[in-house]
């Protein structure tokens, strides 16, 4: 008996302890599912946070961000312009270094699987950025095609104007774009004090650009842009759209030509002061400002020597498979470049857009239907902007797009559309933003991903054009090879010129093995001075796609399936590479 009750006093004893164990535990399980809950909280308070701060820092951001910022908690701006006084440039490291430090104290394991991913993305954007800050000034804010001088034209004019409180918030801005250049002239002056101004050859370039403005007092891009904006405006009645017309040529006349010409006068001062007419390579820790800089532009975690490396090999590779076609079809490279000459845009731009969007569909997963306008380049800026561009539309009204053509400068619509339209641009931008993701994930600029899948998806376009008239598969293949050729050769100059240390001469001599001339040696030598790694957005985000469907195709064997590839590259938003990478295999 004595036995039996000791036994069962042992069992009671051990039921007690397994019920306080289950106690504690259910305790230290709810400790921690409030702590996975308290870093839930707090990182979504940061994001939320980290949004509105940067989508608030200055009107123009705001109004092109959202289109009904309230909605957002975002408050008025209190600057119109980016701030780019000394103060904000010099202290951009320590305020990334604080954004860094913030988020490293939110604990990555309690979030939830998407906030990992938002904040897997967050920190390497912010390292990126990082990077840059240490070297303050280095950056190009003006150029004759890409500076800020320019820019702000175009963005102005297409400055979204839906009722009256928009058109007094465009009112305003054009009454102090004088404060904006101010802020581009004390920049270029401390760049000049830090040898880092710009050459005067790409100086003359900018001063060019500003005088067509000047000269260009009523035929102007923002007279002509605003009444035509003007007259799509409901709910103002035709008397009031006057007025406002009238004041929008009269701010153009006695604002905006005035801030140029005080831009031109304050350059022009500036001139001699430009001592390096080469590559970063030239300027004091050039080298280092540039692996930077490449980094934030391709979203690439590949060193520069490897960068070199593939575009050496992919230049050969390309001229490999041209020669192997030229000896097949004797004089195909001659009758393909003449073919190129006699191409004129004779299509009809909205149709090629829908042929566009009907083909693709085998091949992409289903996009929202939105809406899009082709307009082109207004005359008096033909010569300054790039062949096409694509306006990013608000994030909480992406059924609304816009491209821009260059007449000027665009010989062929298809693969432009097929990069600006769909699947590029307008279709990338609309898939991801109709998934209604963080905020704060539409605001990551990741110029590789975006470049580099526009670029991917031109490439593609063209196996897809056997019906379109005068090409056959030859020329497809033609189209194919000569697209990624010319894309490799542009980046390999642009690491010669910044990395390497070429000088013009260099470049000439290099393009002249590839039956360049010297005034197409020279032209691309200029826009690599002026804007450099801009080529590499393009071209190694381009490689970097192509190698991921190659390690996707392997590794999914039976199962391969190029619109699944291309699913998985879209949901995933604007990344580096290395992240996309990470994902897809994990979806594998």
């Amino acid at each position: 008996m004595e036995g039996r009750l000791k036994k069962v006093r042992i069992k009671l004893i051990m039921i007690g302890i397994c019920l306080i164990f289950l106690g504690v535990y259910s305790l230290i399980k709810e400790k921690k599912d409030q702590t996975k809950n308290t870093s839930q909280e707090a990182f979504n308070q940061y994001v939320t946070t980290f949004f509105r701060e940067s989508a608030s820092e200055n009107e123009i951001t705001k109004h092109y961000l959202l289109e009904n910022s309230e909605k957002y908690g975002v408050k008025q701006s209190q600057d119109l312009y980016p701030v780019m006084n000394e103060k904000n440039i010099l202290n951009e490291k320590i305020r990334i270094s604080r954004e860094l430090e913030k988020l490293k104290k939110i604990k990555q394991k309690e979030l939830t699987k998407k906030q990992q991913n938002t904040y897997m993305i967050l920190l390497d954007y912010l390292k990126r950025q990082k990077n840059l800050s240490m070297y303050p000034y280095y950056e190009r804010i003006l150029g004759k095609t890409s500076g800020q001088q320019v820019q702000i034209l175009l963005t102005l004019s297409e400055y979204r104007l839906k009722n009256e409180k928009d058109i007094k918030s465009y009112f305003r801005l054009l009454q102090g774009l004088d404060g904006y250049f101010n802020s581009l002239i004390q920049y270029s002056k401390e760049q000049v004090k830090r040898n880092l101004f710009i050459s005067d050859q790409s100086l003359r370039g900018v001063l060019q650009q500003i005088q067509s403005v000047i000269k260009r007092n009523k035929n102007n891009i923002l007279v002509a842009t605003f009444n035509l904006r003007m007259a799509e405006i409901k709910g103002i009645n035709a008397s009031q759209k006057k007025k406002y017309c009238r004041k929008n040529k009269k701010l153009v006349r006695t604002k905006v030509i005035p801030a140029y010409e005080k831009l031109y006068s304050h350059l022009q001062a500036l001139k001699g002061n430009g001592q390096n007419k080469n590559g970063l390579y030239y300027y004091k820790n050039g080298k280092e400002y540039y692996k930077a800089l490449v980094a934030q532009k391709t979203g690439s975690d590949k060193t520069v020597e490897e960068m070199i490396e593939i575009s050496d090999q992919s230049i050969e590779k390309c001229l490999r498979k041209l020669i192997k076609l030229q000896k097949k079809y004797p004089n195909i490279i001659n009758r393909y470049r003449k073919s190129k000459k006699n191409i004129k845009i004779v299509q009809n731009s909205q149709k090629v857009l829908n042929k566009l969007r009907q083909k693709m569909v085998k091949y992409y997963p289903k996009a929202p239907k939105v809406s899009c306008k082709i307009k082109y380049v207004h005359k008096t800026m033909e010569e300054y902007t790039s062949p096409a561009f694509y306006m990013v539309p608000a994030i909480d009204s992406y059924k609304e797009n816009v491209i821009y053509v260059n007449q000027a400068q665009t010989a062929e619509l298809y693969p432009t559309l097929a990069h600006e339209g769909y699947p590029g641009h307008l279709y990338q931008n609309v898939y991801y933003a109709a998934k209604g993701e963080d905020p704060i994930r539409y605001i990551l600029d990741y110029p590789g991903y975006s470049e580099g899948y526009a670029a991917y998806v031109e490439g593609f376009s063209y196996s897809m054009m056997n019906d379109a008239k005068g090409y056959g598969d030859i020329y497809q293949q033609m189209n194919m090879e000569m697209y990624e050729y010319n894309l490799a050769l542009c980046s390999r100059v642009d690491f010669g010129v910044h990395y390497e240390g070429w000088k013009k001469k260099d470049v000439r001599a290099y393009l002249r093995s590839f039956g360049m001339e010297k005034s197409q040696a020279d032209e691309l030598f200029q826009m690599i001075i002026e804007n450099p790694a801009n080529y590499l957005s393009y071209y190694i985000g381009y490689q970097e796609f192509c190698e991921l469907l190659k390690d996707y195709k392997n590794k999914a064997g039976k199962q391969y399936n190029l619109k699944a590839y291309h699913t998985e590259i879209l949901d995933a938003g604007p990344c580096s590479f290395d992240i996309l990478r990470k994902r897809i295999e994990s979806n594998l």
